[in-house]
């Protein structure tokens, strides 16, 4: 299967690490289907649309992925609309309400316990933190 997507745009990732890196590089199936996920955003991502773009059934392509990848495939796209995210804040002021929906959350509340527990701080906290550092 040859991927349709830029490789090298899951390498940019601030929040998976170097072996899930590999791993999702190793098999070309999740890494086309982490790919077409990230290209979805910030609109919803569904399991099924993501299983049938890479020859699966949605259970099927469930259990490959945490075997072979070592995390759930909704764990990535945790991650993935966290990446969105803090993109948005270091590029522009924005309410998280806006945040929110601009990396496929719901809510701002959905959106700032993800963020705290991917980044470890909330999205208000890091950009206090950010606004520090640049002055």
């Amino acid at each position: 299967m040859t991927s349709t997507y830029n490789e090298s745009a899951v390498l940019g990732s601030r929040f998976l690490d170097e072996v899930t890196l590999k791993r999702l590089h190793y098999y070309p199936r999740a890494i086309e289907a982490v790919l077409f996920a990230r290209s979805m955003l910030p609109e919803t991502v569904r399991l099924d649309e993501i299983a049938e773009r890479v020859g699966m059934t949605p259970a099927s392509f469930s259990r490959f992925f945490t075997e072979k990848i070592g995390m759930t495939f909704s764990s990535i796209l945790k991650i993935l609309r966290i990446e969105r995210a803090v993109e948005a804040l270091e590029l522009r002021d924005c309410s998280i309400e806006s945040l929110a929906c601009s990396s496929g959350y719901g809510s701002s509340c959905t959106l700032t316990r993800a963020f705290k527990e991917v980044v470890g701080e909330t999205p208000s906290e890091y950009r206090r933190r950010l606004l520090v550092y640049r002055q």
